[in-house]
């Protein structure tokens, strides 16, 4: 009976007879009694059956590179308040100190999402002008990899340190992540037209492209929020990126956390869902 029931599309219960029901999957005639119960609690409850959490719904997914830890867990209270769960990309993290390796704990324990930003943080391109792609996996990935799973924060993302990627290291990289992030070369060019590279639109490509938002990347609360409604309207997801939030006066790559909290605000404004990254190769 499971069997017959695994083969079944649900889709169509509630549309047809009992007595069809009962023909289209070749039920014996004992076992009659037990499908007329289950029927009749597939009609009622159909909507239960068929899960519609996993349908792709508008919205963003905020991301923070390198290994300011201290400063990631500063802003974690105001995450969650917004219900937002975050990823952080940690870099050459066999420098960080036990205090910092349990506040990045403490960040997945939350919800967060912890990913790769390479061991040595290298530009990948470059350092494959004069190495194979297997020296640059045991120099820049293998480690990261091995080093977090032994501290059980095992990555299924990676960002390209420096944002610098090409389709050869995507297809190789693959091989030992779900997802990875690349960063759009547009980012100028936002003020005065689409780029459509930064919105992930849930066809299950395995990586996806993502707008700084530092305070040197000059993305105004206006453009933001022009982003923001992009993403609603088309039912897509705006990948973001920072580095280090702080409480005033922001230097490079750093974000001022009034402005991160400005962001939260108006995403549960316009009723957009929270990615981690991982997340957005469930949801097709």
């Amino acid at each position: 009976m499971l069997y017959a029931y695994r083969k079944l599309n649900l889709s169509f219960i509630n549309k047809i007879p009992l007595k069809t029901f009962i023909k289209k999957v070749k039920i014996r005639p004992l076992m009659i009694s037990s499908i007329i119960i289950l029927f009749l609690t597939f009609h009622r409850c159909t909507e239960v059956l068929i899960d519609n959490s996993l349908e792709p719904k508008a919205g963003f997914c905020l991301t923070f590179d390198d290994d300011y830890i201290e400063d990631w867990y500063s802003i974690n209270d105001m995450l969650l308040l917004n219900n937002v769960k975050a990823t952080f990309f940690v870099s050459e993290i066999y420098n960080l100190s036990t205090d910092q390796i349990e506040l990045l704990t403490e960040l997945k324990t939350s919800g967060h999402e912890i990913g790769s930003h390479g061991w040595n943080h290298t530009n990948a391109v470059e350092y494959l002008n004069n190495h194979t792609l297997e020296e640059y996996y045991r120099y820049e990935i293998q480690p990261a990899i091995e080093y977090m799973e032994g501290i059980g924060l095992k990555p299924e993302s990676f960002a390209y340190p420096f944002g610098r990627s090409s389709d050869s290291l995507d297809k190789f990289l693959f091989q030992y992540f779900n997802i990875l992030r690349h960063v759009t070369v547009e980012q100028l060019q936002l003020s005065s037209k689409e780029v459509d590279e930064i919105y992930y639109k849930f066809n299950g490509t395995r990586y996806a492209t993502g707008l700084g938002i530092d305070v040197n990347y000059k993305i105004s609360q206006e453009m933001l929020k022009k982003v923001l409604i992009r993403a609603k309207t088309n039912d897509e997801v705006v990948v973001l990126f920072s580095h280090r939030p702080v409480d005033s006066s922001p230097q490079q790559y750093e974000t001022n956390k009034t402005y991160l909290d400005s962001l939260l605000k108006l995403a549960n404004e316009l009723n957009l869902k929270s990615y981690r990254f991982s997340e957005l190769l469930d949801y097709k």
